[in-house]
């Protein structure tokens, strides 16, 4: 017995690959039309033992013959609808140790669900996203995935019926995947919640202060929350004290954040202490460190802003003082004014010193007991500057040398012989001298 390059496992023998591919024809793993998977047991038997495939996959061989397969199990976008015979040796060989499982974009229904969780004993993370998960029918809530821990539900056809049976046979699951749901959040029952799950995606939905409660009373305990692309509604300020108490990371990308009074409502969560806001209309057009100073004064208890270094408490200082200068000739002073101005007192307004050099000059030029003045840019270098004397002084670049003598300087002009230096270095200033020496 060989593998492949690409991991496949051939010259298993003839007589064995008929076998296979007459007990697979006979059980339905395969639909009427050649080669088009109809089940997860028929595309695993195709996937990992039919040697023309050409999908790579990391198998071993053990010295018995049996095959060890991997731990993670990629099977998506087959059309697959339903499991198939899953009791079939071969397959039971091929899935006994998976623990990940990916069956994206496939058309599987939610009563196939219990049956692929009850075949694969170790699975810890299952990925059943662009999946159309309909129908009504639950299955018996006897079933527990007692090992299952992330469970990805994006872009499916779900219902909340479907979604509160499917949390309930997964008691240990902690990652829960909700992005571009069609899940309509039925008023809660002030008896129903899962406390199990700490990590909540549920981006690309629409957000309002209602589906933030119900979010908030089903998941208790999240303390990781990620959005993106989320039309909001102004639905943050509705965060209070009674809110995601345990929420320790936010995650705002591509967000419809329009207000500050959004962002101060933060400021009730406690427990957060990592956020990541980017892309979001309330920080257009403001300094890149002053928006991040705006809002680490906002909230007191933030530890990392965007994945950056851990704010420290001279730079969370200076992040306060700029918020309160920043608001203290505005009419309408946020509620944060008052309790920083309480904490640093009033403040002075910083003197605003533009300390970049003067773009342009006007310098004395002499040369040949001659002088007059000329304005140049100070971006420019010593050769630049000579290239653009040679008309007024008729003499080429090559032959000149160049002298600068500084109304400050104490001592006499200083040869200028490096070609590239540029002339800002200098600290030029109006009325400062070049003089020009034939070689």
């Amino acid at each position: 017995m060989h593998i492949l390059a690409r991991g496949k496992i051939s010259n298993i023998g003839q007589q064995e690959s008929v076998r296979i591919l007459k007990h697979c024809l006979q059980r339905g793993l395969f639909s009427k039309k050649m080669g088009e998977l109809a089940t997860l047991a028929g595309e695993i038997i195709s996937k990992y033992l039919d040697t023309s495939c050409l999908e790579p996959v990391s198998s071993h061989i053990l010295a018995a013959g049996k095959i060890k397969n991997p731990r993670q199990i990629c099977i998506n976008d087959r059309n697959i609808a339903s499991t198939g015979d899953m009791k079939t040796p071969a397959v039971q060989d091929l899935i006994w140790s998976c623990e990940e499982l990916d069956l994206s974009n496939n058309n599987l229904h939610l009563t196939s669900v219990p049956e692929i969780l009850e075949h694969f004993p170790l699975l810890k993370v299952l990925n059943l996203c662009r999946n159309p998960l309909n129908g009504t029918e639950m299955m018996d809530k006897g079933f527990v995935a007692s090992r299952l821990e992330v469970l990805v539900l994006n872009n499916c056809l779900l219902s909340w019926e479907g979604l509160f049976w499917l949390l309930q046979i997964c008691p240990e699951l902690k990652r829960l995947h909700l992005d571009s749901t069609t899940i309509d959040f039925a008023k809660p029952d002030q008896g129903i919640s899962f406390p199990n799950i700490e990590v909540l995606h549920f981006s690309k939905n629409r957000l309002s202060p209602l589906v933030l409660k119900y979010l908030s009373h089903f998941f208790p305990n999240v303390k990781e929350l990620y959005f993106m692309q989320n039309q909001s509604e102004e639905a943050w300020q509705v965060i209070d004290e009674s809110i995601f108490t345990e929420l320790e990371k936010l995650s705002l990308i591509d967000c419809s954040v329009c207000e500050w009074g959004e962002i101060e409502s933060f400021g009730c969560l406690k427990s957060l202490k990592h956020l990541k806001l980017l892309n979001c209309p309330v920080l257009e057009g403001l300094d890149v460190n002053l928006r991040r100073q705006l809002v680490i004064a906002r909230l007191p208890y933030l530890i990392t802003l965007n994945g950056g270094e851990t704010i420290t408490r001279d730079a969370r200082d200076k992040a306060e003082r700029a918020f309160i200068r920043y608001y203290m000739e505005e009419e309408n002073k946020p509620a944060r004014y008052i309790e920083l101005e309480a904490l640093h007192g009033k403040l002075d307004k910083l003197i605003d010193l533009d300390l970049k050099p003067k773009k342009y000059v006007s310098v004395v030029i002499e040369y040949d007991n001659k002088s007059s003045v000329r304005r140049f840019s100070q971006d420019i270098t010593v050769m630049g500057l000579k290239k653009k004397l040679e008309p007024l002084l008729n003499l080429s670049a090559n032959s000149m040398r160049l002298y600068f003598l500084s109304k400050q300087a104490a001592y006499g002009p200083d040869e200028l012989k490096v070609p590239s230096k540029k002339l800002y270095s200098l600290l030029i200033e109006d009325g400062d001298t070049f003089i020009v020496d034939r070689k």
